[in-house]
């Protein structure tokens, strides 16, 4: 792909948009966990076109996911400053397919707006759809690493904002005036970072077929165009705020003690507690309404009149 000084980014028809980094990235600390909307934006899993099931569990989002499905991300921006989110699936980013990074480039999302990323880009006209598919299927085990598989990124990057520049009134007399920044200085709100992105991780080797679970495959090829504009990050090293969630099938997310089988808002303490030694009520005849009263009977409304 194409670079600019270092600020191409990339624009697609039909609502989908991509936008390019341009520094050296910063590793961030220790991070919480994965959550689906954070900041003013969010993400959600779309399967057939319906949101997936989705569970919160240890302050984190968690997808239901089924063998086959073909899915969609959509990124939505609920700010009125338009963003790039760079995305990953599994560790590997979704334009250029290589390992998570920031540097990377990702989708231009417009103030007030959604992207829907129909799959891995493989042109500026089509992607490959994303499907779940068994681990040793998935995109990142066929590239080699299946390490991180199960888990959704995304890093928001808000765009710079440059104020316009406004003409001051004539003066009556001419008089000397102060040195002006250059308009250079004026875009210029953060130190430069590093040229260096450090030295690469060493390889990970294959993954091991016996993994259990879901992951996401390279799917068929699906439309999907673009086109490149460009776009300056507020902050290039670092995000406004990181989106994910984790996913897996049935049994994987009971495994990671997720509550697939119960209402997540009822802890453990709230069912024990009012666990009923007898819960199957029988009875003889009907049960009175709540608002009956036997000194009055039918005539009673529900109202107390």
């Amino acid at each position: 792909m194409i670079r600019r000084n270092a600020l191409t980014t990339l624009f697609a028809t039909a609502s989908v948009l991509l936008a390019a980094a341009s520094c050296a990235a910063s590793p961030l600390p220790a991070r919480p966990p994965l959550r689906d909307r954070a900041a003013g934006y969010e993400v959600t899993v779309l399967i057939d076109g319906v949101p997936a099931q989705t569970f919160q569990h240890g302050g984190g989002t968690y997808i239901l996911g089924q063998l086959g499905d073909r899915y969609t991300l959509r990124v939505a921006n609920h700010s009125g400053r338009r963003v790039e989110a760079v995305v990953t699936i599994d560790g590997r980013d979704v334009i250029n397919g290589q390992t998570g990074n920031f540097k990377n480039r990702g989708y231009l999302v417009e103030a007030w707006g959604s992207v829907d990323i129909d799959g891995w880009r493989i042109s500026q006209q089509e992607a490959a759809a994303f499907r779940f598919s068994s681990v040793p299927n998935s995109y990142a085990a066929q590239m080699g690493s299946a390490r991180e598989v199960g888990v959704i990124g995304v890093a928001i990057f808000p765009e710079r904002y440059i104020p316009p520049v406004v003409t001051p009134p004539p003066r009556p007399y001419a008089e000397p005036r102060a040195r002006h920044q250059s308009s250079d200085d004026l875009l210029e709100g953060e130190s430069a970072p590093s040229a260096s992105a450090g030295a690469p991780a060493p390889p990970r080797g294959p993954a091991k077929g016996s993994r259990d679970g879901l992951g996401t495959e390279f799917g068929e090829a699906v439309p999907s165009e673009i086109h490149e504009v460009e776009f300056v990050r507020a902050n290039a090293a670092r995000p406004a705020a990181l989106l994910g969630l984790r996913y897996n099938d049935y049994a994987g997310l009971l495994a990671m003690g997720v509550p697939v089988d119960r209402d997540p808002a009822i802890s453990e303490a709230d069912l024990r507690q009012t666990a009923d030694p007898f819960p199957v009520v029988e009875r003889r005849y009907a049960p009175a309404p709540a608002c009956w009263r036997p000194s009055c009977g039918t005539r009673c409304s529900c109202d107390g009149r």
